[in-house]
C-alpha cells in the first residue's frame, strides 16, 4: 500500500492550522464565548485580521455600512462566519500553480468544491433563518477537501491511479482499491484535526450517499445538514457534467431540491445559475484558480431546451409503444425528434398545446405500471377554473381562450419537465406527476392554486380568477393496485368536494388501508 491514512493526514505538504485559526475554531464551539474573545484572538495575527476586514467590506458579503476596524467587522459577521472565512483562507492554500501538469486537476476539484459550498450556502439561505448559512457553506467546502489533500500529497500518483483513469469504477472505488481508504476518510480526518463540529464531520462522512437515502424524508429534512451535503454533491456533479453533455439527466437534483428542500420547479434553473455566479465570486475572494470555465447560464438554457425535448419524447413513448429509454435516447438525431413531432400532433390540444384527453387515457396506464416497476409514488391533479362559463361570457370567448392558454403555460411552469399537463375538458386540466412524495404533491397543488389567483386575475380585474384542485396521491408500495380510471375518478371526486364547499381550494385524496380518504388543504398551508 503506497500511503497510509495517517501519513496523508500528517504530511507536511498539507497546510497546518495557524494558532489563531485553531483558537477561533475553539471559541466558535463554545456557546458562552463573546466577541471580545474573538476580536482579541484575531488581532494577534495582523494578516488574518486584514483579510477578514477586506472580505467584510467586499461586495460579496453585502454589508451596507463599511466596517472601519476588526472590532466593528467581527460582530457584524458573527462567530460562525468569521470561523468560516478563516478556515476558507487556510484551505485555499491547497493549490500548486507551479505544476502545469497538475493544474487542470486542481482547477476541476476546486471548481467542484466551490460549487458544493455555494450550493450549500444557497440552500441554507432558503431556510428562513433556521440554519446558519456560513456553517453549511463551510461543510460544503470541506466535504471534498480530502480530494485536494490527496492530490497535494500523492501528486502524479493520485492522477495516475484515480483522476486520470477511465473505467466503470467511481473515484471513491479507485481510491479504495489503490489506497485502502478514500478521500472521505481524509476529509473527516482533517476536520477532526481542525476540531470541527461532530455533526459536520458525520454529515461529510455520508455526503456521497444515494439520493434515495434522503428523498423519502418529509420536508423537515430541509434543515438537515446530511441531506444538504448529499444534495450539493449531486448539484456539483451535474453542473460539471452538463458543460460536456447537455443531455445529462437532472432528475436526481430535481428530486432532491424539490422533494427534500421544497423548491419549486421554476426555482431550480435559477438556483443553478446562482451557484455558477457565486463560484466565480468565491474564487476571486479566496484567490483560488478554477481555470477559465465557461459561463453556465447559456449552457443551462440549452440543456433545459434539450431536456424538454427528451421529456416530450418519453411522454410520447407512453402511447406509442417505444422501447424503454436508454443511452441512445440521449443521443437522438434531429430526424428522430422531427418524427416524434409528427406523432405528437395527434395527442395535442389544438388551442392550448397541452396533451389531450386521448393521450391521458392511453398513457396513464403506462405511468401506473412504471410506478409499480420502479416502486415510486405518483400524483394526479384535477384542476378546474372556477365559474369559467360565467367568466367566459363576461370577457368574451377570445379572451377566454387566452386565459386557457395562459393557464396551460402556468401549469407547465409549475411542474417538472418530465411531468405532463393535459387539457381534459373545456376548463379542466389534469397534471400527472411521477416520483413525487405527498409533501411535494401538496406543495405543487398549493403553488398552482395561489398562482392562478395572482397571475390570471389580470384577465378580468373586476373579479378574481380562482381554481379548485382535486389531488390524488398513490404509492404502489402502500396501496392496492389501481386502474387509470380509478385515479381519475378519485381526483374528480376530490375536485367535486373542493367545488361543493365553495371552490377556490385544494382537496387531497389518498389510499389508507385500502380506502380512499380525502382532506382539504388550507390555502397557503405550505
Amino acid at each position: 500500500m503506497p500511503y497510509s491514512l495517517e501519513a496523508i493526514l500528517s504530511s507536511d505538504r498539507l497546510p497546518s492550522l495557524p494558532e489563531v485559526a485553531a483558537r477561533v475554531v475553539e471559541i466558535a464551539r463554545n456557546p458562552d464565548s463573546d466577541f471580545d474573545q474573538l476580536i482579541n484572538t484575531i488581532r494577534m495575527d495582523p494578516a488574518i485580521a486584514g483579510r477578514i476586514l477586506k472580505t467584510a467590506n467586499s461586495a460579496l458579503l453585502g454589508m451596507r455600512i463599511r466596517a472601519a476596524s476588526i472590532e466593528v467587522a467581527v460582530p457584524r459577521l458573527g462567530t460562525t462566519m468569521v470561523r468560516t472565512l478563516i478556515l476558507s483562507f487556510c484551505v485555499a492554500e491547497l493549490q500548486d500553480r507551479n505544476s502545469p501538469d497538475l493544474r487542470p486537476f486542481y482547477q476541476r476539484i476546486w471548481r467542484e468544491s466551490l460549487m458544493q459550498a455555494a450550493a450549500a450556502e444557497r440552500l441554507a439561505e432558503r431556510q428562513n433563518g433556521k440554519v446558519d448559512s456560513a456553517n453549511w457553506f463551510l461543510a460544503g467546502l470541506m466535504q471534498d477537501i480530502g480530494r485536494l489533500a490527496l492530490l497535494h500529497t500523492c501528486r502524479e500518483e493520485y492522477v495516475q491511479h484515480v483522476l486520470d483513469v477511465d473505467d466503470d469504477r467511481s473515484q471513491r472505488q479507485r481510491e479504495q482499491d489503490w489506497l485502502g481508504f478514500t478521500h472521505i476518510d481524509v476529509s473527516m480526518g482533517l476536520c477532526r484535526r481542525w476540531n470541527l463540529d461532530p455533526e459536520m464531520i458525520e454529515s461529510i462522512g455520508i455526503h456521497h450517499a444515494s439520493a434515495h437515502r434522503v428523498v423519502p424524508l418529509r420536508f423537515i429534512s430541509s434543515t438537515s445538514l446530511p441531506a444538504a451535503l448529499i444534495t450539493v454533491a449531486h448539484v456539483a456533479e451535474y453542473l460539471e457534467e452538463v458543460s460536456h453533455d447537455l443531455s445529462c439527466s437532472r432528475e436526481q437534483i430535481e428530486r432532491l431540491l424539490m422533494q427534500v428542500f421544497a423548491m419549486r420547479p421554476n426555482d431550480v434553473f435559477r438556483v443553478l445559475g446562482d451557484v455558477d455566479q457565486r463560484v466565480n465570486e468565491l474564487s476571486i475572494m479566496l484567490g483560488i484558480d478554477i481555470g477559465r470555465s465557461p459561463s453556465l447560464e447559456s449552457i443551462l438554457a440549452d440543456a433545459q431546451e434539450l431536456l424538454a425535448q427528451i421529456a416530450i419524447a418519453g411522454q410520447l413513448r407512453l402511447v406509442n409503444a417505444h422501447p424503454a429509454p436508454g443511452y441512445m435516447d440521449r443521443t437522438r438525431s434531429e430526424s428522430d425528434f422531427d418524427s416524434d413531432s409528427m406523432r405528437e400532433a395527434q395527442w395535442r390540444d389544438h388551442l392550448t398545446g397541452a396533451f389531450n384527453r386521448a393521450w391521458l387515457e392511453s398513457a396513464l396506464g403506462s405511468t401506473i405500471a412504471q410506478a409499480h416497476q420502479h416502486r415510486v409514488p405518483i400524483g394526479l391533479l384535477f384542476v378546474d377554473i372556477d365559474q369559467f362559463k360565467s367568466l367566459n361570457e363576461t370577457i368574451g370567448h377570445p379572451a377566454g381562450d387566452e386565459l386557457l392558454q395562459r393557464a396551460t403555460r402556468l401549469l407547465r411552469q409549475s411542474v417538472r419537465l418530465a411531468d405532463s399537463v393535459v387539457r381534459y375538458g373545456s376548463d379542466e386540466f389534469v397534471v400527472t406527476l411521477k416520483d413525487v412524495n405527498a409533501d411535494m404533491l401538496m406543495l405543487l397543488s398549493d403553488q398552482i392554486h395561489q398562482s392562478v389567483r395572482s397571475e390570471l386575475s389580470t384577465v378580468e380585474p373586476a373579479r378574481n380568477v380562482t381554481c379548485s384542485i382535486g389531488a390524488v396521491f398513490y404509492d404502489p408500495e402502500k396501496g392496492v393496485p389501481v386502474r387509470p380510471e380509478t385515479l381519475i375518478r378519485e381526483a374528480d371526486r376530490a375536485l367535486s368536494d373542493a367545488k361543493r364547499t365553495g371552490g377556490n381550494r385544494v382537496v387531497l385524496a389518498s389510499l389508507n388501508n385500502g380506502k380512499w380518504l380525502s382532506q382539504p388543504l388550507a390555502a397557503g398551508a405550505l
